[in-house]
This record gives C-alpha cells, structure tokens and sequence, in this order.
C-alpha cells in the first residue's frame, strides 16, 4: 500500500470516529447517488460517503473564479476564459477529402495517380465517369451529408474529416476524474471551444460529488452543440468514462461525435521520443515544460481533500493542470495536419 493510500486510509478512520449522530441523520442533497454506489465506495481508495459533508455549503464560485450554473439536477462552476488563437487551417476545408479519388471503392493509388494525370482533380470529376461516376456520387452523398465515421472506413484521414466540420463545430476536451474506472465520479471537464467566434477555455467543476449529476447534464447541451471532439488517449478514458458516468445517473447518451485521439497520432511520429505522454509532446514538439504542476496520481487525493475540508485553494492547481492539458491538445492539433500544413506547434496561446 503506498503512502498516500495509507494517509487516506487513516484520514477515512478519524473522519469515521469523529462523525456526529447529526450528520448521519443530515437529510440527502438533491440528485444525490442511490445506496449501491455508497457501498462501492466504501473501502478508503474510493469516494468517502456523500452524507459526511452533505451539510457543508458549498464553496462559492467566485473563489475560483467561476460563475454558478444551475441545472435541473442542481448547480457546479463554470469557469471560462478567452484566448488569442490561430486555429488550424485544414478545418473547414472539405476540398482535401474531395480530392481523395481513393475513397472510391476499387481505386488505389496507381489508378489515383493515372486519373489526376488525364485531369481529373477531385470526385465531383468523376461523377460521369462511364465506371466510377455511381460510386462517386454515392461517396459525395457521404460527404455532402458529412458521414465522417463511414468515410473513415473508406479510408479517409483524420486530417480530411476534420475539413468537413467548421471551427465553432469542434471541440478540445479533457476530463478530471476520481479514480481510473467508470464506477467513481469525474469532478472536472475541460473544453476549449468557439464561442461568438472567439476560442474560450471553458472549465466544469463539480465542488462535491452530489453535483457531478447537474455537471454532466450541461455538459450534454455543451455536446449536442459540437460535431467532432479532439482529446488525447480519449478513446480508451475520456469518453468511455463519461458515458459510464451518463449510464450511472440515468441519463441519456450524448450523441455520438467524430472523435479524433491525438495520441494514436503522436504514436506515428518520426521522432524518436522517451514516451508519446502529454508533457512529453509538450516539452519535444511545443518547447514549453510544466512548471509546479500537479502529478496526474494525485489529483484524486487532492479532490478528495477539497470535498472533506471545503479548501479552495487545494484546487487551483487542478485547474491549472487541466487548463493546460486542453491547451495542449489545441496546440497539438496540427498533427493531424501536417502533411499538408508544414506543422507549426504554436496554435493556441493564453489571451
């Protein structure tokens, strides 16, 4: 058992020895989890039981800097901040996929190479054609109806997908959780998005486990407003996670979003780096390195800390360590893009 496993374990002992009979009877908070989820969190590793700080009001947006939101389920933080950006110029261009005859089923690159030598530019060219024109017009339907999942199983690159979606269409996103499993709350998501036009940071806080209900709520309408979602190592956490946490409160599904993980293209980089870790493309690609940041393996003992005494200042530094993953995942976007792009890493910066 390590050290911080231990000082849980014995922070959950005295919590246990010092509760009143008061706050064992304190009345439940609204949207708050049924008793199967108490009883999954009763060993120290997990979320201590809500009802031991259910009566603590909660710490006051403004001192971090955050407005409050008020769900149906409840209220958290919203915290935002505007930034000065070049976004990446391959979104918004749906020429690059319009000139990839090889979408086309039974055009390779040697039948590729010999059409765009007799002239033929992109598949709006072939749709005429005495033996492609069908299948053309069949994938220009796809693109036109922006079909990105079954383009992508034609063989369209991320790069050519993300031309088909608008800039106020995608969004960067990292979530802050609990724990490595779906069975325990997330308490944090970061977005990085367009908003009137301007990327905005944008930062959702549950300040106690009882609010993650009305976080996830908002973020469903924040979702539903997007096409494509950018995270990195999204497709084996981020995502499953949030729609474990969406299957836990009863709530529906958001929609399914083109995702693009930019960890499985860090992975085929040319570069010879120690590991594809954030901090690590960071410090190779960006030239930039994290200073005071907070370790990943301790952000759920800090929150879990913050809950228990109501501390504001324990997360600032999670809010940073946050901020800075999603900015990173902005500026990391031209990985994408840069067989075309030429790779500039210096996309987004604080405003």
């Amino acid at each position: 058992m390590s050290l911080f496993e231990r000082l849980a374990r014995l922070r959950a002992e005295r919590a246990e020895a010092t509760r009143t009979p008061e706050a064992d009877s304190a009345p439940s908070v609204a949207c708050s989890a049924p008793e199967s989820f108490k009883a999954q969190m009763a060993t120290p590793e997990r979320v201590p039981d809500e009802g031991t700080f259910a009566r603590r009001p909660p710490v006051p947006a403004a001192r971090f800097g955050a407005s409050e939101v008020q769900t149906a389920c409840g209220s958290f933080c919203r915290r935002t901040r505007p930034l000065a950006a070049a976004l990446p110029a391959f979104l918004g261009r749906p020429e690059r996929i319009l000139a990839n005859l090889k979408l086309i089923w039974g055009i390779g690159p040697v039948t590729e190479a010999a059409l765009k030598a007799q002239g033929v530019r992109s598949l709006s060219d072939l749709t005429e054609h005495p033996r492609w024109g069908e299948e053309a017009r069949r994938v220009l339907a796809l693109v036109d109806a922006r079909r990105a999942a079954e383009l992508r199983r034609r063989g369209a690159s991320d790069q050519e997908l993300l031309g088909l979606f608008q800039p106020h269409e995608v969004a960067c996103l990292d979530i802050e959780t609990t724990g490595l499993w779906g069975n325990q709350p997330l308490f944090l998501v970061g977005l990085l998005r367009l908003e009137g036009g301007r990327p905005v940071l944008e930062q959702l806080l549950a300040r106690h486990y009882s609010e993650e209900k009305a976080l996830l709520t908002y973020l469903a309408e924040v979702l539903a407003g997007v096409r494509a979602v950018i995270t990195f190592n999204g497709k084996r956490f981020d995502l499953p996670y949030i729609e474990q946490r969406f299957i836990y409160h009863g709530l529906p599904q958001p929609k399914e979003l083109f995702h693009v993980d930019l960890y499985f293209h860090a992975r085929r980089l040319p570069q010879a780096l120690p590991n594809h870790r954030l901090v690590t493309l960071e410090a190779y690609l960006l030239g930039t390195e994290r200073e005071g940041d907070v370790p990943g393996y301790l952000v759920p003992t800090i929150y879990h800390r913050f809950v228990r005494t109501g501390e504001p200042e324990l997360l600032l530094p999670v809010l940073e360590h946050n901020a800075q993953d999603v900015l990173s995942l902005a500026r990391l976007l031209y990985l994408v893009g840069q067989e075309g792009e030429g790779g500039c890493g210096d996309v987004v910066r604080s405003g």
